[in-house]
C-alpha cells in the first residue's frame, strides 16, 4: 500500500463514547421526568428510541430529538427547557468522555513515521459543538486536518462528500489514504466510494463480519493493530 494518511471517525473509535452517551441519556431522562411526573425508565427509552431514527436519518441536533421524545410520550417542551435539556446533555456527555489508552500513542507514532493524520467525523448538530468537544478531550492538536462534516460539509457521512473534502485539503487520491472507524454504515460507504482503504475497529468484539455490506478491507480490534498493519513501530 502506498498510504500516506490516515483518518479517523471520533466517537466510539478514539473516544471511549459508550459511558458518556448513557450518561447524558440518563441525566436527560431524570431531569424529563422528575419534570413532568413521567417513569424514568419510560423516557429513557423514548430517547433511545429516538436516537437511533435520528442517527439513521443523518439528524444530529438534539434539539429537534428532544422535540420527537416529547412528542412519543405526549408531553409538550417548551424552546427553554429544549434548550436546558441539550445543555445538561452535552455538559453530562463530556464529563464521561474519555479517550482510548491505544489513541494517543498511535496518533503519535503515525506522525513519527510521516503520515499526515486526519479526522472526518459527522456535526453534534450544532456549528462548533463537536470542535469544540473534541478541543475538550485534548486531541485536536494531533490531527492535521479536521473534517466535520454537517458543519464543514453540506452532507453527512456516509456521503462521500466530507472524505473527498479531506482528500482536496491534503491533495493526495482515495487509493493513498486509509479511513478508520467503528460503524461499518457510515464509516464504510463513503470511503470506500472515494477509493479510500477501509478499516473498522471492533473494540468490543462485537460486530459480524458476514453481516457488514458493503465490508471493510480490515477489521482491527485495537488502533496498536493499525500500526503494525502499516509497519510504524510505536513506543
Amino acid at each position: 500500500m502506498n498510504i500516506k494518511a490516515v483518518f479517523f471517525d471520533y466517537d466510539d473509535t478514539l473516544i471511549d463514547a459508550n459511558s458518556a452517551r448513557n450518561h447524558a441519556r440518563r441525566t436527560v431522562a431524570t431531569r424529563v421526568a422528575q419534570n413532568h411526573g413521567l417513569n424514568e425508565a419510560l423516557v429513557l427509552e423514548a430517547i433511545k428510541n429516538v436516537e437511533t431514527r435520528m442517527e439513521a436519518n443523518g439528524v444530529f441536533d438534539r434539539r429537534i430529538w428532544f422535540r420527537e421524545m416529547a412528542n412519543s410520550l405526549g408531553i409538550v417542551l417548551n424552546p427553554g427547557e429544549i434548550n436546558e435539556l441539550v445543555r445538561i446533555y452535552w455538559n453530562s456527555w463530556s464529563s464521561e468522555s474519555r479517550v482510548f489508552s491505544d489513541v494517543i500513542p498511535t496518533l503519535k507514532a503515525l506522525k513519527r513515521c510521516g503520515y499526515v493524520v486526519g479526522l472526518i467525523t459527522n456535526t453534534d448538530g450544532e456549528p462548533g459543538l463537536k470542535r469544540g468537544r473534541i478541543n475538550r478531550d485534548g486531541i485536536l492538536n494531533l490531527f492535521d486536518v479536521v473534517i466535520i462534516a454537517g458543519d464543514d460539509t453540506e452532507q453527512v457521512k456516509p456521503s462521500p462528500q466530507p472524505f473527498l473534502e479531506a482528500l482536496k485539503i491534503i491533495n493526495i487520491k482515495g487509493n493513498e489514504a486509509i479511513y478508520v472507524g467503528d460503524k461499518p454504515g457510515s464509516d464504510i460507504p463513503g470511503a470506500k466510494a472515494v477509493g479510500m482503504c477501509t478499516v473498522i475497529i471492533d473494540r468490543y468484539g462485537t460486530l459480524k463480519l458476514n453481516l457488514m455490506n458493503p465490508r471493510p478491507d480490515y477489521v482491527i480490534k485495537s488502533l496498536f493493530e493499525l500500526l503494525r498493519l502499516l509497519a510504524c513501530h510505536y513506543g
